[in-house]
């Protein structure tokens, strides 16, 4: 069903139609409701390739995501999509599987849609941006989010990883503990080292020896399985635990409680989080707020006004702010 279809049905142009869809002005009520009628009958949908060529634009931004799991990321598509709903654009959602070669895949992908904007949190396999220089050439804008490397030529959209876990062991310090066991990420990712920074730091400002047995770095969650129970068999001081991500909380929680740890009674544990999933705890987790919802909302914002207003010189990025949420797993 094309544009020239629905005219010819209707008996009118299809410059009419293209207006009545577009709710111009000039096109009366009823001759609207007509067309949408009929348009809704028949599941027609505007080809993009063609408005396109008429526009100079796609009405599309793309985001891509290295993975959808369970937390925080339903909460930034969810704030992503609510900005972009209240905009004249359109949302495509890719996933590069962590993968550094299926980034670059989609990258070519958002070429031949003819995107305007990118939101894009890395892969684990990223380690350089040049596959996005081909969205520069083409002056697609591209804003990176969450999982981000350092550079002088995309603007994040981040938190403040190393204040957050910086402000995580401040707090777990001041309540008495010593011995805390911190659990983060892949190494490699930017976000991993920079809260690893934070937990050393705020260890060396206390005048507490950082252990480097007291640190485990995972590629992913499961990983704990092997490396987690170990540890807290041998190491009996260790008497309270930071995870970098609700992932790993969750992991951490279900071996204290297979240990047969009790929290906050035995052991204390704080994580950054989305904030949501430690409601759910027993008792509720303490944690670093760090909503995807609002990160998926401020990314997204910044990403439109970096379209509209593109000769504006663009901040280097935005740090969402994080604060400390105290509930009742520390002791």
């Amino acid at each position: 069903m094309t544009i020239k279809d629905l005219g010819k049905m209707l008996n009118l142009s299809t410059s009419t139609v293209s207006r009545a869809l577009s709710d111009h002005p000039d096109i009366s009520e009823a001759t609207k409701i007509r067309v949408r009628k009929l348009a809704e009958e028949f599941n027609y949908a505007p080809n993009v390739h063609a408005r396109l060529f008429r526009n100079q634009n796609s009405g599309l931004i793309a985001l891509i995501l290295p993975e959808v799991n369970m937390f925080f990321t339903p909460n930034l598509i969810k704030g992503i999509n609510k900005t972009i709903a209240a905009s004249n654009y359109s949302l495509i959602t890719f996933l590069s599987n962590d993968s550094y070669k299926k980034e670059k895949e989609i990258i070519k992908q958002c070429l031949g849609w003819a995107v305007e904007g990118v939101l894009i949190s890395l892969s684990k396999e990223t380690h350089d941006l040049s596959h996005l220089e081909a969205l520069k050439q083409a002056e697609i804008k591209c804003v990176l989010l969450d999982k981000a490397l350092d550079n002088e030529q995309y603007p994040a959209v981040t938190i403040d990883s190393t204040k957050a876990s910086y402000m995580a062991i401040t707090h777990l310090i001041k309540k008495g503990h010593r011995n805390i066991l911190g659990v983060f990420g892949n190494p490699n990712f930017t976000i991993s080292q920079e809260r690893i920074k934070g937990y050393k730091k705020a260890m060396e400002d206390n005048n507490i020896p950082v252990l480097n047995e007291n640190i485990i770095c995972v590629d992913k969650s499961t990983d704990l399985d092997y490396i987690l129970p170990p540890i807290l068999n041998h190491n009996k001081d260790i008497n309270a635990i930071f995870t970098m991500s609700d992932e790993l909380l969750a992991k951490s929680l279900y071996h204290l409680r297979a240990l047969g740890l009790t929290v906050p009674k035995d052991i204390s544990i704080l994580s950054i989080s989305d904030g949501e999933f430690p409601y759910l705890t027993h008792p509720q987790t303490t944690h670093i707020k760090d909503s995807g919802s609002k990160m998926g909302r401020s990314a997204c914002k910044f990403l439109l006004q970096y379209i509209k207003e593109p000769s504006k010189k663009q901040e280097k990025g935005l740090v969402v702010s994080t604060k400390l949420v105290e509930l009742g797993s520390v002791k």
